[in-house]
């Protein structure tokens, strides 16, 4: 709710006597100093999260420069020595609970410099050699430590170690064992099958009462885990070829299935509407998965691609409209744009693309109309 709705209900209530106007004035002087720290702790985020990647970009810059007067276990060492920093540092920081997502940016940071690492050793020790062992043992050790550390900590880390854990698991398989990438895939596949299977017991048998947020977060993040996971498969053990696109299909349809039944049908304590969120990102990622689909596997037409993009806009947007869901509707609008501009261009004349633009602009103004009329309700 913004602020002007706010002031408007203060200004209402207030009028009606239900409220007096020292109270309406406190309300409304909190809930702007709550949004401004909202507003604050986003941008920390983005800056925050821009700032780590840019730490990895230029270490890996860095690093792959390759310094004529190093060996190539030295240079391991201190891509590792840089992440173990970054992550102590990060951990020291957020107990002194300062700058907490610079904190969280810094241990994933320093996670990623040692999967680096590790992988980098291939360059000193050949998998399956001592050298190669002893790395992929460290490779393993590292979930195995932080995660215990994490989830005392904070509900963030804890998601972001399961998601990198695989990974690791990984690392650990190829350099230690030296296996084979599909039979690797394999082994990772039945590490997240079985994550998700343990998490979701968890999620189950936690219905009487409050649900831990490290076991939604790290839920969430094994089944976003699960597209790279089911693409590799697919293109990999099970060469699939273009075909791969239906896995992928068929995984997002799980996620969406999952978002839906959390916020409609999962047990109290479970159920939360922030899982539209969710599906905004479902139906984002049916712009590429939907164009993939339709143009690679089945071969239909433009007329017949964009039709599919829009028909899962057009669902996104009538649900969104329905439950006042504003990402689902942004969400949805993005990706009907998407198919009538892919439609104007493959047109090839600028009638089509007029046409194409013209009609999303009329759908866009009837949706205006539409929220206009619900918050008038």
């Amino acid at each position: 709710m913004s602020k002007s709705d706010i002031d408007s209900a203060l200004r209402q209530w207030r009028d009606s006597g239900l409220i007096s106007s020292e109270l309406a004035e406190r309300l409304l002087t909190d809930h702007t100093e709550r949004k401004r720290a909202g507003r604050r702790r986003f941008l920390q985020y983005a800056v925050s999260a821009t700032a780590g990647i840019l730490l990895v970009i230029a270490a890996v810059t860095f690093f792959s420069w390759s310094w004529p007067d190093l060996g190539p276990g030295v240079r391991t060492c201190v891509i590792a020595g840089a992440g173990i920093a970054a992550l102590l540092l990060g951990m020291r920081f957020e107990a002194a609970q300062r700058f907490v997502p610079v904190t969280w940016a810094l241990q994933t940071s320093g996670l990623i410099l040692l999967l680096a690492a590790f992988l980098y050793s291939m360059q000193a020790w050949n998998n399956g050699t001592a050298g190669g062992v002893v790395v992929g043992l460290l490779a393993l050790a590292i979930p195995a430590a932080t995660i215990p550390i994490f989830v005392r900590r904070n509900p963030i880390m804890p998601a972001v170690a399961t998601a990198l854990a695989y990974a690791f698991l990984a690392a650990f398989l190829l350099r230690a064992f030296d296996l084979d990438a599909d039979i690797i895939i394999w082994i990772v596949d039945g590490a997240l099958v079985t994550t998700l299977a343990g998490l979701g017991l968890l999620l189950y048998t936690g219905r009487a009462e409050s649900v831990s947020r490290r076991t939604l977060y790290a839920f969430s993040v094994c089944l976003y885990g699960g597209y790279p996971m089911v693409g590799m498969t697919a293109i990999g053990p099970l060469e699939l070829d273009d075909n791969a696109l239906l896995a992928l299909d068929a995984w997002l349809l799980v996620i969406t299935a999952l978002a839906l039944w959390g916020i409609h049908r999962a047990p109290a304590a479970l159920r939360s509407a922030r899982y539209v969120h969710h599906l905004a990102a479902s139906v984002l990622l049916a712009i590429p998965l939907g164009f993939g689909t339709t143009l690679e596997v089945y071969e239909l037409p433009p007329l017949g691609a964009a039709a599919t993009i829009a028909g899962a806009g057009a669902c996104g947007l009538w649900y969104g409209l329905a439950r006042d869901a504003r990402s689902v509707v942004v969400c949805s609008c993005v990706t009907i744009l998407c198919a009538a501009w892919y439609l104007g261009v493959d047109a090839g004349e600028r009638l089509g693309t007029a046409l194409a633009l013209a009609f999303t602009a009329v759908l866009f103004f009837w949706v205006a109309t539409r929220l206009g009329r619900m918050r008038e309700s």
